[in-house]
């Protein structure tokens, strides 16, 4: 068997997912919310798939007059609704692509915010092994879950961070 890596679309081909989905596509992007998009997916397609379809999805509820133009806060206000909608997305990370000492991890920087990042030590002192530290970081950056930076680790995905940390916050 071979496997076949899938990652992120580069950001002209997440523009056109985001801007562009089909032809004659009649909902416009703000430039910022457009680019905000981009930040919370990080070109992940099923991400941005999901995230837009509840943009258009808040879109339609609008007034008409305002129906045709996206803006920034009509992203942050879809970001709950695409979590919610993408629970069995996220699900399968949490429960089918993690260990325990990962799910840690993750929930450890989910907690800090949009962009932490917390190096080797920090997340040494707060968990018990630094063996099984060692391998669940590799496991996650294979996983394309968070990335090493030249400070320490972080989320590689905004949305994935957000779900985390409410996953973290209620359990």
């Amino acid at each position: 068997m071979r496997l076949l890596h899938l990652s992120y679309l580069n950001e002209a081909e997440s523009r056109q997912l985001i801007e562009r989905p089909i032809e004659d596509f009649t909902l416009s992007y703000e430039p910022a919310a457009s680019r905000r998009v981009l930040e919370l997916t990080r070109g992940h397609p099923f991400l941005i798939q999901l995230l837009c379809n509840e943009i258009i999805a808040l879109k339609n509820k609008q007034d008409p007059a305002r129906r045709r133009l996206a803006c920034l806060a009509d992203v942050e206000l879809a970001v709950e609704k695409a979590l919610d909608h993408g629970g069995l997305y996220f699900a399968d990370i949490y429960h089918n692509q993690i260990d325990q000492m990962g799910l840690a991890i993750l929930s450890l920087l989910a907690v800090r915010g949009e962009g932490a990042i917390l190096d080797w030590n920090a997340l040494s002192n707060e968990l018990a092994s630094s063996i099984d530290l060692n391998a669940a970081i590799s496991l996650l950056i294979r996983r394309e879950l968070i990335e090493a930076t030249d400070q320490g680790y972080r989320f590689q995905v905004e949305l994935i961070r957000r779900w985390f940390a409410q996953v973290s916050r209620v359990g």
